[in-house]
């Protein structure tokens, strides 16, 4: 490890913790961008957090009010657990409502970080009279937001450098891409409070085509939506693109769906049933019609979507006519080369099915079924490992999930069966014990055969089948401000997985210490171990041996508000990963964030300064970036280098924002970045996003 970096890592340690505390009050960007990198860090992937940050921003500019909201809507703040809702609940219940939002302190289970948190999307406001519904008055007065932005890379990869015609002819999809290197991404959505939303999305990736070639209609990606809420017994009715969330994820869910978190007990899923859908991911939506009813205690979901799906095809001539069948579906959304311009939009795909809801006073009952068609037969490889997913043209799901809460206890589960008799089931319990503590329990068994049109359970693999496991989790309030979370995670994959020749197990522990001393510190220690098996490739013959491979990151974060418009974030993180009996692997990071709000003009700056320095690829470590609204930056950072951001944001008038935001990466040990169509020759990588917001 580098002494110097190491050196510079602690100054700046240092000068975090010997910063004076003043009071400083968050900024709109920083409250979403904290909450989600809250939820989202125990991620090692860049997800699509749009529909999230969707929900924040709508209850920040439409506080929800506390004496006239429910459990269910509490739930859509992810940040809030099951137990949190419903104490939220229980406190204006006994107290006859809420005179002020800062009674929140006062709920059981709201501790200080949850509490900085709602005070952004929560009011006191129950003097004002419902108004009954107008459509008229929603198509009216709502809101207008339209965004632009433009994403790319300074330095130029080898897919956009000019290739003479003759070796096109020979290899034209390995040598460049056909568009430029220009991402382009436009959104425009209408909403009038949380009744009536309308919206379109459309996305250019780097390297695709724009209004020639393969897209002569401009964008390679286009979402639309119409949704309207509460007119009448109709809860929900969607047009268009949407998500479907039943249950514990089991079958059917097709939003964004989080695991393992920070936050120990809460591992419950709270489904949206059908919601709105203006992400960019191009695969894990449904496309069509939606509708829900509320009869009494009971509510009635119907969905039916039709889409086309990019895959790869292969001919048979053992089918009649050399009949095309699927080999495999491609998630990326990339349309930047013939080959892969050559899978879009190959098969269709219909989804149909219904849901019924049964909601008691102390008790939440469900049914789902689903069914899918393709219009090509879809085949696997016919290896070992895969022997039991789906193959075939038509798949069907039902499953029956359930909710019940009384007192300091709430249960939890969900079980389904695909129609080749696959089952899987999910049962869990969270309790309290004591005011100072919340223990949450998990028993997961997915079959090697259960198969699921779309799915999201709490899991390991992130996949609905192969897989047993139990999970223990608890929050602890030892003394004021301090918080302990801890969970145990204990796995085992029954049947074979991709590059794991024999029945494997895991296990996980993770335990973070939390201290807020004021209002505007707040500071964590975590450790997190996970060891898992995979194939040895040293073996020689036959079946490989599977050996063990353990990772161990040690974590220690500090957040400020100093005062005066300034924010602090320092990060120190430290990584040993070991396969078998080798040599150790290990890394570090560090990072120091400062954000500045002027107060006299609209204008917000970040600034961070990472060092990281890791042996190799396997020791890399992943942190949430600054970037600008609706832009998810989780990067891996290995290798030695530095890796420096600069975001502005400047809000030109009461209704237009600019944000503007460079990041460099620069390697000391390497001469070209990336591989294949994206190399870069050099040591340095630079990528720009620039961003219009408008409101009206």
């Amino acid at each position: 490890m580098c002494f110097k970096s190491l050196t510079t890592a602690f100054l700046l340690i240092g000068f975090v913790i010997f910063s004076k505390p003043l009071i400083a009050q968050e900024s709109e960007i920083q409250a979403f961008s904290d909450i989600v990198e809250q939820i989202a860090e125990n991620s090692d992937e860049e997800l699509d957090y749009t529909s999230l940050y969707e929900t924040l921003i709508q209850y920040y500019n439409d506080p929800i009010d506390l004496n006239l909201t429910n459990a269910e809507q509490l739930d859509r703040l992810m940040f809030l657990t099951f137990f949190q809702a419903r104490s939220i609940i229980k406190y204006r219940d006994k107290f006859n409502g809420f005179k002020s939002i800062y009674e929140l302190q006062f709920v059981d289970g709201i501790d200080q970080q949850t509490l900085k948190f709602l005070l952004n999307f929560v009011t006191v406001m129950s003097n004002l009279p419902s108004q009954p519904a107008d459509l008229k008055r929603w198509v009216k007065h709502g809101k207008h937001v339209v965004f632009v932005r433009t994403q790319f890379t300074v330095q130029p990869k080898a897919g956009y450098q000019e290739v003479p015609d003759s070796i096109l002819l020979m290899n034209p999809d390995k040598n460049r891409y056909l568009g430029s290197p220009y991402k382009l991404y436009t959104r425009y959505r209408y909403n009038y409070k949380d009744k009536l939303y309308w919206g379109i999305t459309a996305e250019k990736d780097a390297g695709e085509e724009f209004f020639r070639g393969s897209q002569p209609y401009g964008f390679d990606y286009y979402s639309a939506h119409l949704q309207v809420n509460q007119l009448g017994p109709l809860k929900t009715a969607i047009l268009g693109d949407y998500q479907v969330e039943f249950g514990q994820g089991l079958t059917l869910w097709s939003g964004m769906s989080f695991g393992k978190s920070t936050n120990p007990i809460n591992i419950i899923k709270k489904g949206r049933g059908i919601a709105r859908y203006g992400s960019t991911n191009e695969s894990d939506f449904l496309r069509g019609q939606a509708a829900s009813f509320s009869l009494g205690k009971f509510t009635i979901t119907e969905f039916v979507s039709h889409k086309s799906l990019d895959a790869r095809m292969e001919s048979d001539s053992s089918y009649e006519e050399d009949e095309e069948y699927v080999t495999n579906f491609l998630n990326t959304g990339y349309h930047r080369t013939p080959s892969e311009i050559s899978v879009k939009n190959n098969v269709k795909q219909t989804i149909y099915g219904g849901h019924i809801a049964y909601k008691g006073e102390w008790l939440l009952l469900g049914i789902t079924t689903a069914a899918m068609h393709l219009s090509k037969p879809l085949t696997h490889s016919g290896a070992l490992y895969n022997m039991f997913e789906f193959a075939g043209t038509n798949m069907m799901n039902m499953g029956i999930h359930y909710t019940a809460y009384k007192g300091n206890f709430s249960f939890f589960g969900e079980s389904s069966m695909s129609n080749n008799l696959g089952y899987a089931s999910l049962n869990a319990v969270n309790f309290t014990p004591a005011p100072e503590v919340n223990l949450s329990i998990l028993h997961r068994y997915f079959g090697n055969d259960y198969q699921s049109i779309y799915a999201a359970p709490f899991s390991e693999s992130n996949k609905a089948f192969n897989e047993s496991g139990l999970y223990v989790g608890a929050v602890i309030y030892p003394m004021k401000r301090v918080r302990l979370d801890l969970y145990a995670d204990m796995w085992k994959y029954p049947w074979l997985k991709y590059g794991v020749s024999a029945p494997s197990m895991g296990r996980e522990y993770f335990a973070q210490l939390n201290y807020s001393p004021t209002r505007y510190v707040d500071m964590f220690a975590r450790i997190k171990y996970e060891t898992k098996q995979r194939n040895n490739s040293a073996t020689e013959f036959g079946v490989h041996d599977l050996s063990s491979y353990s990772t161990r990151k040690i974590r220690y974060h500090i957040s400020m508000n100093p005062g005066s418009g300034f924010s602090l974030k320092t990060r120190l993180e430290w990584v040993h990963y070991r396969f078998d009996d080798g040599d150790a692997e290990e890394g570090f990071l560090i990072y120091q964030d400062v954000a500045y709000r002027f107060y006299r003009i609209p204008l917000q700056l970040t600034a961070r300064i990472g060092i990281h320095n890791t042996d190799t690829y396997n020791a890399r470590l992943y942190a949430w970036e600054p970037d600008v609204l609706y832009a998810f930056s989780v990067p891996a950072y290995y290798d030695k280098g530095t890796r420096l951001i600069f975001l502005v944001k400047y809000s030109i008038s009461d209704n237009l924002d600019f944000w503007f935001r460079i990041a460099n990466s620069f390697y000391y040990n390497k001469t070209t970045i990336s591989s294949g169509l994206d190399e870069i020759s050099g040591k340095n990588k630079t990528d720009i996003n620039i961003q219009l917001r408008y409101n009206f």
